[in-house]
């Protein structure tokens, strides 16, 4: 008896993973790291997984994209046409021709992060490929569906005086890989997290960790980074936190897409959240 519901506890647990994606299966023998410099093995079928990315592939793919929709456009400045095409060949460009977004809170606002007053201010790529979403909210989206979002966050003073541990923070231990992790998706939905990873980045001028979160839902496929920094030597400290995402409908898009589409911007991505400041902050 107990076997026989062992096995049909398997076969259900087993049905319920099938419904998600495999492009990140361990059983598929890919390492557990994504690697940027693998090589594609030729076969472009079903059987794609990380192991077979070729992202050097797939970012020239992404620029070309964005060069044809670029080149559909009317221009009436050609100095304009040569700066956008620049950017879509190397969107690190979209840094250089951005401009600055500064912002002040005090007040009641600034209370609730702790702060009597603060202001920061951070870098919002050319509007070729990032337009201002309002509330610290930035947004790309590409011609084949990827919205990719970055989300400052206000900083927050330490009125614990405990040191926070950004590293610990990151590592999101609470998230279950391989596994539904249920009331913990956007708006308290479910999600399937398919890997998590840890690494190091400068976040707000201060070196901290990024951790990604690659999983789900019944709607969307997501990559989610969340960076993160703790500037101990301001007062009693101060935490920066930065979200990016990369996501798309199941309908429309795939991890690999995702996977293309960050490291196209990935450049991009991290000079915007390293050269971001706060300054003038009265706590």
């Amino acid at each position: 008896m107990k076997i026989r519901m062992a096995i049909v506890l398997f076969i259900t647990f087993s049905t319920a993973i099938a419904q998600y994606s495999g492009y990140y299966t361990v059983n598929q023998n890919i390492n557990a790291n994504i690697n940027e410099n693998v090589k594609m093995s030729g076969n472009v079928n079903i059987n794609k997984n990380i192991s077979t990315i070729d992202y050097g592939k797939l970012a020239l793919a992404n620029a070309e994209n964005e060069k044809t929709r670029l080149e559909n456009l009317k221009f009436t400045d050609q100095q304009q046409k040569r700066i956008l095409l620049e950017i879509a060949s190397d969107p690190l460009s979209a840094f250089t021709y951005g401009y600055d977004n500064p912002i002040e809170i005090k007040g009641k606002e600034a209370k609730n992060y702790g702060f009597k007053r603060f202001k920061i201010i951070y870098k919002v790529p050319h509007n070729s490929l990032f337009t201002f979403a309002g509330a610290g909210r930035i947004e790309n989206v590409s011609l084949d569906g990827v919205t990719t979002e970055i989300i400052f966050s206000a900083p927050w003073y330490n009125t614990t005086k405990v040191e926070f541990d950004t590293e610990e923070y990151a590592k999101m231990k609470h998230i279950k890989v391989g596994q539904l992790n249920e009331g913990q998706g956007l708006d308290g939905g479910d999600f399937f997290v398919h890997k998590k990873d840890i690494k190091r980045a400068t976040v707000y001028g201060t070196k901290g960790f990024i951790g990604t979160l690659i999983w789900e839902d019944d709607y969307q496929y997501t990559i989610t980074d969340n960076y993160s920094s703790f500037n101990k030597l301001e007062g009693d400290g101060v935490f920066y936190s930065v979200k990016v995402r990369y996501y798309g409908n199941k309908d429309e898009v795939t991890f690999e897409k995702l996977e293309g589409r960050k490291f196209y911007l990935k450049r991009l991505v991290e000079k915007v959240i390293s050269t971001a400041t706060a300054w003038d902050m009265k706590y």
